[in-house]
């Protein structure tokens, strides 16, 4: 180390904690240090046996496997090397530490075959079976292949659980939903592993939960209000700063007509003041129409994305008949809005003209009919906002409308528009070497246009697990 001097008492060095009446090492915080080179079995690390907590996070052990020697530490209670370049087979003698309370063993992308790290499954069952007083499990990146062991929902001290693309199949627990203490569950990326969200208690302490990419299904449960204390990819302490809200990539289903969603996470009477700036409902499998209720949230919402899911129906009243409620052009702060891939019918409102901050829309591939709407923003989008929608005519479409009748629409299982937008990958590309603290990180949303996109899904994909 750097500042580390010879001659000089070493408890008195960075990094390095003292027993004060023994004046023996049971600390060492070596992160960001800048190590580089293979951490070997025959380092002075393992000589230090009266060592209580390690930290080695984010350096550089080049590849090399984690030694089997951290095992000896019997006194060990933190043990972190997350994101330090480790790889290979994780030694299963780290089962042996009894006392952990926190294990860090993340990891990033594994760039080949030969640079991932990997636990095998009896070697995982075998970590939650032994450290019973865990309250951190860090192994985002950790290629597990395996189900989650029913064991995991008797560590009734677990806070934080972390297994972020680890290849898990199976189904996940729900009891681990009901574990008193846990506040984040963040499991992304395992494509495999099924289940459904369970019915929530009061006394629940969630506040971050993060299923993106699963194979989640059911009905979202009413008693998700329950979750008071809930701030996806934001930290905070009360429902009504909520930022970000990403229930994308599942198999929900369900009305959201009769407000469920509203209800469950913000009160009718404070609407109004919601924080929400995202809400992702996409690739679901949702239906009827489009909640008159989303206009509630005009003063906030940056990004609704209600793509790919079975809204149809139609509202009617005096002024409009249709199923895209007119209620969303009142939605002043919206930059990005994708209605795309559903059975939306009827006319698009003018009043989506008034969408003043608009950057991105997509309509496509729905049953709209009619004249397009024009003026203000919605003359500055191009073809593919309307496409696949055959009874749609005007500019920008080189359809006519004194020549387009409205034909009944038959919808094709459908594929990604080659030209089309999206905006995860070009998030999760970004977001790959930030780091990752043991909270989720707050989403700084304060400065305006035109980086809408970084902005709001930085903090979303820190994980980078897909």
């Amino acid at each position: 180390m750097k500042f580390w001097k010879e001659g000089k008492d070493c408890c008195s060095w960075d990094g390095v904690t003292c027993d004060m009446k023994t004046g023996q090492v049971v600390g060492l915080n070596l992160s960001y240090s800048w190590l580089q080179g293979p951490l070997r079995s025959n380092s002075s690390l393992f000589k230090l046996h009266q060592l209580q907590k390690v930290n080695l996070a984010y350096n550089n052990f080049s590849f090399s496997k984690i030694p089997s020697e951290f095992g000896q530490f019997s006194r060990l209670t933190d043990l972190i090397l997350s994101y330090s370049m480790f790889s290979g087979k994780v030694p299963s003698e780290i089962s042996y530490l009894t006392n952990l309370v926190y294990l860090g063993l993340s990891s990033f992308n594994s760039y080949d075959e030969t640079s991932f790290l990997y636990l095998k499954r009896v070697d995982f069952t075998r970590f939650i079976q032994n450290m019973t007083n865990l309250r951190g499990l860090y192994l985002n990146q950790v290629n597990l292949s395996s189900s989650i062991p029913e064991s995991l929902t008797n560590l009734s001290s677990m806070t934080f659980l972390h297994l972020s693309g680890c290849d898990l199949y199976g189904r996940f627990p729900e009891k681990i939903f009901q574990l008193p203490k846990l506040e984040l569950i963040i499991v992304p990326c395992n494509h495999l592993l099924s289940g459904y969200l369970p019915q929530f208690h009061n006394s629940s302490s969630l506040r971050g939960l993060n299923l993106d990419m699963m194979n989640f299904s059911g009905k979202l449960p009413d008693s998700i209000g329950h979750l008071k204390s809930l701030i996806e990819l934001s930290i905070g302490k009360s429902k009504k700063k909520l930022e970000i809200l990403d229930l994308s990539r599942n198999k929900l289903k369900g009305s959201l007509d009769a407000t469920p969603l509203l209800t469950s996470f913000f009160d009718s009477s404070e609407i109004q003041k919601t924080y929400l700036k995202v809400l992702d409902m996409s690739k679901n499998q949702f239906s009827r129409t489009i909640p008159q209720w989303l206009g509630n949230f005009g003063s906030s919402l940056q990004i609704l994305n209600l793509q790919g899911n079975n809204f149809h129906g139609n509202r009617h009243d005096k002024h409009f008949a249709g199923s895209i409620p007119p209620c969303l052009g009142n939605m002043s702060e919206l930059e990005s809005l994708d209605l795309s891939k559903n059975k939306l019918s009827g006319r698009i409102p003018q009043q989506l003209a008034n969408l003043t901050f608009l950057e991105y829309l997509n309509l496509s591939q729905n049953q709209l009919i009619g004249p397009i709407p024009q003026g203000k923003q919605l003359d500055t989008f191009s073809s593919s906002s309307f496409a696949g929608n055959p009874g749609l005519c005007g500019s920008p479409l080189s359809r006519n409308c004194e020549n387009v009748d409205s034909p009944v629409v038959h919808h094709d299982k459908e594929v990604e528009s080659e030209g089309g937008f999206t905006w995860k990958p070009v998030a999760v590309g970004y977001g790959f070497g930030i780091v990752v603290g043991f909270v989720i990180g707050h989403v700084i949303l304060s400065q305006r246009r035109p980086n809408w996109f970084w902005r709001s899904f930085v903090g979303k994909f820190i994980y980078s697990a897909c």
